[in-house]
């Protein structure tokens, strides 16, 4: 049984890869679609299982007659900086025949994945390279949401969420778990470019004429001469980007088997992009009863790469509508004000990320 004395965030590695697939890729900084790959640049992660029980009652007695116990459910949300290395969501829908690094959300709905945790002694420096003390196989998860953060202090980061209904613990290198002592590879290689605010690519990206400062075109108007190294300064000072998409999953069961067979997506899913901006004047969006006040919006952001890094693009298409602006701030306490842009628009997200011809 394991002997660790507590887990904390450096003796234990994640690894997501195909269904089925048991075998750890310990290449880097390249994914394998046929192996285990690790997540670099992992932030966190949590495991929680839902134990589903219905009860039966009977004519006669108040007491419980049975307490039925129904699929479990398990979800593991985690969370990664945007590197350079593979994205969640793209090593979690590996299997899909699309175009490399890149698709629509319908376009990898059906895939699942396994995950892998492992956790390894509490003197070690890393995990890897040595037997886990213990292991969890979670098998046949599927993406349930993903979101994405590009704030102006700290990191860009990736959120997401998997859903599924089996998972198992493994104590050390016992029968049926996938670590063994394979290298999983972390410090072999630092970061290949961690995103944060000053690579959000304003000449590149697309956004609501709606905010004040954007051109008609969706680009940021500018002041101050450019160079090769230093892009413009926009016009409207956006403080933060959040795109987000649930997509819900529903169980399809049959006759015959306990588990469901699929887990389909609730369409249509709706994707929402939020943009804070510091403003000088007000977020002059007109709110008129008898008028047509919106229009839509096309919302494209372009993250540059970093070094060797491929950049980040998420494309939510043309059809983007404002749902909400909210103005606050600038009280006693000497906060700025600010302006808050929430855009809804359905099933539209595409994401690139073309790091390596595998993800």
């Amino acid at each position: 049984m394991p002997n660790n004395r507590r887990v904390f965030w450096a003796v234990q590695g994640v690894l997501i890869g195909q269904m089925g697939m048991k075998t750890v890729n310990t290449t880097f900084p390249y994914s394998d679609k046929a192996k285990l790959n690790p997540v670099r640049g992992l932030q966190s992660v949590g495991i929680t299982t839902t134990f589903n029980l219905e009860q039966v009652f009977e004519m006669g007695q108040l007491s419980l007659y049975e307490n039925l116990e129904e699929v479990p459910d398990v979800e593991v949300t985690l969370e990664k900086v945007i590197d350079g290395y593979p994205l969640l969501y793209h090593l979690a829908t590996s299997n899909s025949s699309v175009a490399s690094g890149e698709d629509s959300l319908v376009g990898r709905s059906t895939e699942r994945c396994d995950l892998v945790m492992g956790v390894y002694s509490d003197t070690a420096t890393k995990a890897g390279a040595v037997t886990p003390q213990s292991e969890v196989y979670c098998s046949g998860m599927y993406v349930s949401s993903i979101s994405y953060t590009i704030p102006v202090d700290g990191n860009a980061t990736e959120s997401c969420t998997l859903v599924g209904n089996h998972k198992q613990w493994y104590s050390a290198a016992a029968a049926g778990s996938a670590l063994g002592s394979a290298d999983l590879g972390f410090g072999s290689e630092g970061a290949s470019g961690i995103t944060r605010r000053q690579h959000f690519n304003m000449s590149v990206s697309k956004l609501p004429t709606d905010i004040p400062g954007v051109d008609s075109d969706g680009t940021m108007e500018s002041y101050g001469i450019p160079t090769p190294d230093i892009q413009s300064k926009p016009a409207a000072h956006i403080q933060s980007c959040t795109v987000s998409a649930d997509l819900g999953r529903e169980p399809i069961s049959e006759l015959g088997h306990k588990d469901p067979y699929h887990r389909f997506v609730s369409w249509p899913v709706e994707v929402t992009c939020e943009l804070e901006i510091v403003t000088g004047s007000g977020d002059f969006v007109d709110a008129i009863p008898h008028a047509t006040n919106l229009s839509n919006q096309t919302i494209y952001i372009a993250l540059s790469g970093v070094s060797n890094a491929a950049g980040l693009v998420l494309d939510l298409g043309s059809k983007n509508k404002l749902t909400s602006v909210s103005y606050s701030g600038a009280d006693t306490g000497g906060g700025n004000a600010t302006t808050t842009f929430s855009y809804s628009t359905f099933n539209d997200l595409t994401i690139f990320h073309v790091r390596n011809p595998t993800n």
